[in-house]
Order: structure tokens, then C-alpha cells, then sequence
């Protein structure tokens, strides 16, 4: 998935380990900013 420049992944698998609170507040957080780069970087035509 490297290779490709429009894949964008935003739940849990990007974390390596889950610690004994709850992560859905830095999964929320993962996706806002990953939203937001790729709507600049779709407003400048680069996908």
C-alpha cells in the first residue's frame, strides 16, 4: 500500500499496540487529519 498515493488508512490497524484506555478519540483524529490532507492535496489535482 505504499506505492499508492490515495489510500488513506484511518482505524485501528495503523496502531501497533492499544493501551488500557479507550482509543477511539485518536482513531476520530487519525481520520479528521487524514481527510483534511486529502482533500488538499485533491484541491491542488494531486489525486
Amino acid at each position: 500500500m505504499h506505492d499508492v498515493s490515495n489510500v488513506f488508512i484511518t482505524d485501528g490497524s495503523c496502531m501497533t499496540s492499544s493501551a488500557c484506555q479507550n482509543p477511539s478519540l485518536t482513531y476520530m483524529a487519525l481520520t479528521a487529519r487524514a481527510c483534511d490532507f486529502a482533500f488538499s492535496e485533491l484541491k491542488k489535482g494531486n489525486i
